[in-house]
């Protein structure tokens, strides 16, 4: 296992802490993307999987991720609010922190930048399906059951 102090070593502090907000800009990608929106379940989904990678990561970046669980909810929170109103400023400014994680990572050891990769890649898909997950599991089959079959519309009254 690499040491976090000798995998980060070439890093100033300040592109130290961008990498730290690496999991919370992939994270907010990823609940913007599709509706634009950042739902609860989204928000909680990442918290929670910010906590989880603390056990769950390769082992070069647990270390790595108990500094990440530390800020995560604060963080998320905070670059929240600081995106542009506009749909297209948030993706511009979103892609921008992005290309900006991935300059720095190129400065880190190749195999330490190959997990890292892969970690964010899977934190974006599972923060992105939380949506399509809750709705599949719990808003879908409510909606299904509330369908009339022979006219096709939804009952939302519990008269027939």
């Amino acid at each position: 296992m690499i040491e976090i102090k000798k995998a980060f070593e070439n890093l100033t502090p300040e592109e130290f802490s961008q990498l730290l907000d690496s999991p919370v800009w992939i994270a907010l990608a990823a609940a913007y993307a599709g509706d634009g929106v950042v739902g609860e379940d989204e928000k909680a989904e990442a918290i929670k999987l910010a906590h989880l990678r603390r056990f769950t990561a390769p082992k070069s970046l647990r270390e790595f991720y108990v500094l990440v669980d530390t800020q995560f909810a604060q963080r998320f929170h905070i670059l929240n609010l600081r995106l542009p109103s506009s749909e297209k400023d948030k993706e511009i400014y979103l892609e921008r922190q992005l290309k900006k994680v991935h300059d720095i990572m190129l400065k880190l050891d190749p195999d330490v930048t190959s997990s890292l990769e892969d970690s964010l890649e899977s934190f974006y898909e599972h923060v992105f399906s939380s949506h399509k997950s809750f709705f599949q599991y719990f808003a879908l089959p409510i909606l299904s059951n509330r369908l009339d079959k022979s006219s096709g519309h939804f009952r939302f009254s519990d008269d027939k």
